[in-house]
């Protein structure tokens, strides 16, 4: 009896071709991984970026007064809380109660205008941070305008 069969040849060769097919299907698989890593990385830090800057947008707006503490940390004052930012090298703490959040961001520069420098408390009514990024700088610009009573007091 014979029976019908594929060549030790011809298997061979669908071996090398199912090889080349499989270690393509691979390669794209890997460049598809690290584009998207790449991407991710990308993605989150500009989220970060835009909740940092949303977040003290927010409360410099809502603030009472924004208090200088230090030529590094800066105190908000609203009516019912008080929150503290140190701008470190390498990160930003905000801190408010016993609650701690850290925004990683290289703060390569710091601009801050007072209204009272003759008074103790030292009011910010322009704040400027410069931060660095892989990408280049992105400035973060806060302006507080004080009402009249408060710049009386």
């Amino acid at each position: 009896m014979k029976f019908k069969a594929f060549s030790f040849l011809e298997i061979m060769v669908a071996i090398v071709i199912s090889g080349i097919v499989i270690s393509t299907a691979y390669s794209v698989f890997v460049f598809v991984h690290k584009q998207f890593f790449i991407f991710t990385s990308a993605k989150a830090e500009i989220r970060d970026y835009f909740e940092l800057s949303s977040v003290l947008n927010r409360e410099f707006e809502l603030a009472k007064k924004v208090v200088k503490k230090g030529n590094q940390e800066i105190e908000i004052q609203l009516i019912d809380k008080h929150i503290n930012y140190s701008f470190f090298n390498d990160h930003i703490l905000r801190t408010i109660n016993f609650q701690t959040d850290t925004f990683y961001f290289t703060v390569s520069d710091i601009e801050m205008n007072t209204v009272n420098e003759l008074k103790e408390e030292l009011l910010v009514d322009y704040l400027k941070l410069t931060l660095d990024d892989n990408k280049g700088n992105k400035f973060l610009t806060l302006h507080k305008n004080y009402g009249a009573i408060l710049m009386i007091e």
